[in-house]
């Protein structure tokens, strides 16, 4: 059962994560992480951050992502 003891801050997580206080908010917007929004900041839960670092997650632009640069001309 989690409990507020199990969220910190972005800017305690983007200490701990390496990762930026508008990365964090941007993945919790997207329910990519477990986060609840406070006023205008974001509460991360840890074990969800911690899975998520754990997952490994690569940046840039994913294979086969369709981006519309990339369309075919006829």
């Amino acid at each position: 059962m989690e409990s507020i003891n199990d969220y910190i801050s972005t800017k305690e997580a983007s200490k701990q994560s390496q990762l930026s206080q508008p990365h964090l908010g941007l993945l919790a917007r997207n329910k990519v992480i477990k986060a609840r929004k406070v006023g205008h900041d974001w509460l991360i839960y840890l074990p969800s951050l911690k899975a998520y670092l754990d997952s490994n997650p690569r940046p840039g632009i994913k294979p086969g992502a369709k981006l519309w640069w990339r369309k075919k001309r006829s």
